[in-house]
């Protein structure tokens, strides 16, 4: 399997050269709707990241998905137990099961399901992240208030955060900022089209991506910050032809 790129589920800018925010989701009615909270770690150029450093909320999904997977509820293709581990080696394991189920499976042949749902990951990179994060964070209110705002009655974050939601405050208020931009841009959640699956960008395509995003978000000043940081920050990897 070579190496392919994906791209930034909120601007389209190419995720090669950046960090990116991993989010776990599952169908829903009308749509795509998250399971976890956000997850920061290196784009690996292989649809996921890695290099993700151990936190609370790292430790609460890896956590859940394997006790589910000793249960019988979260269930893994034999084909990537060698690689990913059945339950998942670790966090970056269990990204991985989530990133074939968007590149490399279906219905009938699920890379990994969770009640029978294949779950999903979608990668942000991380300057728009961080920015979305920061300016469009939910004011006031309470933890709680914001976890309903994003998950409502699901059953899967419920399970997972039970009782851990005063170690995840940040996390839950990173995840209501996004996902309260996204509704307010009527743009919601969404895994990469098939055309964007297996390929890999170079300098032209990724000015392309940028120079649409800036488009796009040209009344978003934040956004247009972040995309700023994120072109001095892949400088090299832009100008290449």
């Amino acid at each position: 399997m070579g190496l392919y790129d994906f791209r930034c589920a909120v601007t389209g800018i190419s995720l090669r050269g950046t960090d990116a925010v991993a989010v776990g989701l599952v169908a829903g009615e009308g749509g795509y709707r998250p399971v976890t909270l956000g997850i920061t770690g290196n784009y690996n150029r292989l649809g996921s990241i890695d290099g993700i450093k151990r936190d609370p909320n790292t430790d609460l999904v890896l956590e859940y998905f394997c006790r589910c997977a000793w249960s019988g509820d979260f269930v893994m293709a034999e084909e990537y137990a060698d690689a990913y581990g059945d339950p998942p080696h670790g966090i970056d394991s269990l990204l991985s099961y989530f990133e074939r189920n968007v590149s490399d499976s279906s219905e009938e042949r699920p890379a990994a399901t969770l009640y029978g749902r294949r779950v999903f990951s979608v990668l942000v990179a991380r300057p728009v992240w961080n920015a979305l994060a920061d300016e469009f964070a939910p004011a006031g209110d309470a933890p709680e208030v914001w976890f309903r705002e994003v998950f409502g009655d699901a059953r899967e974050p419920e399970e997972l955060y039970r009782g851990g939601l005063a170690e995840v405050v940040r996390d839950i208020r990173a995840l209501a900022a996004v996902n309260g931009f996204l509704g307010a841009r009527g743009m919601g959640w969404s895994l990469p089209d098939e055309d964007e699956i297996g390929g890999q960008h170079y300098g032209p395509e990724m000015r392309q991506f940028l120079s649409e995003a800036r488009r796009r978000f040209q009344d978003v000043p934040s956004v247009l910050r972040a995309l700023d940081g994120y072109a001095e920050a892949a400088g090299e990897l832009l100008e290449d032809d």
